[in-house]
């Protein structure tokens, strides 16, 4: 099974996948970097995972594709979520 895996950062879920081709993909070059160091047989893309998509989503049989969560990505502090009541 050829898989796709978006922002795929260190590739936490990545450590339950077996037998399968793994493409990730994560915009942070050092945190890329962890990833091929942890799964080196994949084939990582450092780059924007929504294009990467577009020009890419016929190529798998399975994408899973995870967002950082907002309640602790940069965009909950940016957004000033976090001094709410």
């Amino acid at each position: 099974m050829n898989v796709l895996n978006l922002y795929a950062g260190l590739g936490g879920n990545r450590r339950l996948w077996d037998e399968v081709k793994v493409t990730a993909v994560e915009f942070n070059a050092d945190i890329a970097n962890v990833y091929c160091h942890l799964y080196p047989a994949d084939n990582v893309i450092v780059g924007d995972a929504h294009q990467y998509l577009l020009d890419n989503f016929k190529n798998f049989d399975f994408i899973w594709s995870s967002p950082p969560c907002q309640t602790h990505s940069s965009f909950r502090q940016n957004i000033g979520v976090s001094n709410l009541p």
